[in-house]
């Protein structure tokens, strides 16, 4: 024994310590994880050769050092092909390039800058109002691309420049841009919470046979922590902007505005109305009035389910925030399409409460539901229109609705999140078209794609489409009919839109780009395995397992494993986190009683803080790269520290509210 320590204490040390010395030496994280584990391994063979590596007992710790060496380059590709990329693994791990494609899209087609632009212009008029409207635009582009490096680079370009001529306070400035910024590691759909959900999905089935834990429902938890954070950072900037304006300045919304729009109505009005119907609708949820109906027909479990469609539900709610907004926003146009609309979708709850039970069949029900849907339909496109005349809803409305498509399709339970990546992916190139067609190109065919994809998930939804079925009813001819043509418009329209990015020379980049981070992904997946494989070698996961199993509260283990990650943060990235500390511990923390879905989002929020917390995070090397000469790093840092802070408060408080984490999942239906 060396220093009081035995070979596979020293082992662990040596394992660690070629990883970190690895990254500090500025080689690519890629290559360093693999080539840290192969270093560290020949040199604890070695030292075990010389019999410097012992046990307890006094034995060598490898016995046989070659067949050590074969057993594990035998054990790579079968990890590999067996375990990751092929199984149900491969599956989940789609959705990483789907996600990072459809947030490079958006951040290349220039949909950010506009946003950014238009809540500065929304916002800027009060205390910290240009602050709050970079937080505002950071929720919205981490509920639609996910991409922290796009995000922050973004705003730095666009938005810093801005805060500093206004007066803002450097620390402010750039505390926020970096803090909203990585919301997209916690807002779903969420590159963090897929790889997440792959790692711990294996972990609690292996320690819990027959129950899992999907990544729809990983993004069903994180909903409310990613809103809570968004809060407590408004909530700190506006408590900045009270307490001393001159660090946040309100700003003449005139200089930033040239054709100003006036709005009539309160915004406490505009945004109270939105909120009243999400809230109707999760009450409808809690209460148990609207659910999933999986119920087959004939089955006696139909009598017990909820009177509401969960779908239907949640289709009224997206329409009937619409008609509102259009109501709100433009209080002098006819209010004709709009309080049709509002029947039609009364219309829907009525007959779905009354008439349609899981024992109607898809053709019925869609009969029923025909002429409210005609006018749930009719009014949403009016208030669509109205609400394209107005800049703001003009420039936020097209991101919202892809939201709404990606992530109410995993929340309502359409699809799961490896077939809304690609929903959101095909959205993203929609819209990106749309945007950069201007007066160059005709948008109608991109109009028509967008309609003929929305009926063609309904559609799917709705019916049994598979071709294979001996017996095809008359209504799922008709349906499948009716798909095959929505399809063949929606694949015309895609062409041309592919086609209008090609022209602007931003599909070659958006490939380029997603083909570079979705390797780095699977690289450092590979090394991840590589080094797991190193400490299996001398059993060092199984010394760290039996350690943490010696405390006697799950709760304890839990907190040091969340202090252990938090100050890898500072030298580590989130993947290498998730792939190296999240298989050696899991078994232990996800192996007893405490919630799967609690634990990954306690782990998520605190993965989120190794963009913020010097001296590597990512999201500060971003900023930097974009900043003006006059910002210094020192500066950078000190904006930084309250919102790790309030990171910080939020761990806390989701450790003592679990329900924050929990509520979602148990209330909305699983993803098929």
């Amino acid at each position: 024994m060396l220093f009081g320590l035995d070979g596979v204490e020293l082992s662990i040390i040596i394992v660690f310590s070629c990883l970190i010395v690895s990254i500090l030496s500025g080689f690519p994280v890629v290559f360093a994880l693999g080539g840290s584990a192969l270093i560290s391994l020949t040199i604890i063979l070695l030292l075990n050769a010389n019999g410097a590596l012992v046990s307890e007992s006094g034995n060598p710790i490898i016995r046989d050092s070659l067949q050590s060496v074969l057993r594990n380059v035998g054990l790579i590709p079968n990890r590999l092909f067996g375990n990751i990329l092929g199984g149900p693994s491969v599956d989940v791990l789609l959705a990483v390039p789907l996600f990072v494609f459809m947030g490079i899209t958006l951040e290349r087609s220039r949909i950010a800058e506009d946003l950014l632009t238009t809540m500065a212009r929304a916002f800027g008029s009060m205390p910290g109002g240009l602050a709050i409207s970079v937080v505002v635009v950071g929720a919205l582009l981490a509920a639609s691309t996910g991409i922290v490096g796009a995000t922050v680079v973004t705003m730095g370009l666009l938005s810093l420049p801005t805060m500093l001529k206004n007066g803002y306070s450097t620390e402010l400035a750039t505390g926020s841009i970096c803090a909203s910024g990585t919301l997209g590691q916690i807002i779903p759909p969420s590159i963090v919470l897929v790889l997440l959900g792959q790692q711990v999905g294996e972990i609690y089935s292996e320690a819990h046979p027959g129950e899992v834990v999907s990544v729809g429902t990983l993004f069903k938890a994180a909903m409310i922590p990613g809103l809570l954070l968004v809060l407590l950072y408004i909530a700190y900037i506006l408590f900045v902007a009270l307490r001393d304006p001159a660090k946040a300045p309100a700003v003449d919304v005139q200089k930033l505005q040239d054709t100003p729009e006036s709005v009539s109505k309160p915004v406490s009005l505009i945004l109270g109305l939105p909120v009243a119907i999400l809230i109707v609708w999760v009450m409808l949820s809690v209460s148990g009035l609207s659910g999933g109906q999986q119920s087959a027909p004939g089955s006696t479990a139909a009598f017990f389910a909820p009177p509401l469609s969960s779908k239907i539900t949640m289709l009224v709610m997206v329409a009937t925030i619409v008609l509102s907004l259009a109501w709100t926003i433009f209080p002098a146009q006819p209010k004709i399409p709009v309080v049709s609309g509002v029947i039609g979708c009364f219309g829907l709850l009525a007959i779905d409460w009354a008439v349609v039970n899981p024992q109607t069949t898809p053709g019925q029900a869609f009969f029923y539901y025909a002429i409210p849907a005609v006018l749930t339909v009719t009014g949403v496109a009016a208030a669509i229109i109205q609400l394209r005349k107005h800049e703001i809803s003009r420039v936020v409305f097209p991101p919202i609705i892809l939201i709404v498509a990606v992530l109410g399709s995993i929340l309502g339970g359409l699809t799961n999140p490896t077939a809304a990546a690609g929903l959101g992916a095909g959205g993203a190139i929609l819209l990106a078209a749309t945007r950069l067609s201007a007066d160059k190109y005709i948008t109608w065919p991109i109009i028509t794609t967008a309609i003929a994809l929305v009926i063609l998930l309904l559609i799917s939804s709705a019916f049994d489409l598979r071709m294979q079925i001996s017996n095809i009813s008359g209504e799922n001819q008709v349906a499948i009919i009716v798909a095959t043509f929505c399809y063949y418009i929606f694949l015309s329209g895609f062409a041309y839109a592919c086609f209008i990015l090609i022209r602007e020379r931003v599909m070659q980049d958006v490939v380029l780009q997603t083909t570079k981070i979705t390797s780095m992904v699977f690289v450092i997946l590979i090394g991840s395995q590589m080094l797991n494989l190193t400490l299996k070698t001398f059993g060092g996961d199984a010394y760290i397992q039996d350690f943490l199993r010696q405390f006697d509260s799950e709760h304890t283990v839990l907190i040091l494993v969340l202090v252990v990650i938090f100050i890898m943060g500072f030298v580590l990235d989130f993947l290498e986190i998730i792939y190296i500390v999240i298989p050696i511990v899991g078994p232990v923390i996800f192996g007893g009683d405490l919630d799967p879905k609690w634990v990954t989002i306690l782990i998520a929020v605190n993965l989120q803080t190794s963009f913020l917390t010097p001296p590597f995070g990512f999201a500060l090397f971003y900023l930097r790269g974009v900043a003006p000469p006059e910002v210094k790093t020192t500066q950078m840092y000190r904006g930084i520290l309250p919102f790790v802070l309030i990171q910080i408060l939020a761990l806390v408080i989701l450790w003592y509210v679990e329900p924050l984490s929990t509520l979602l999942p148990d209330l909305l239906p699983e993803g098929r």
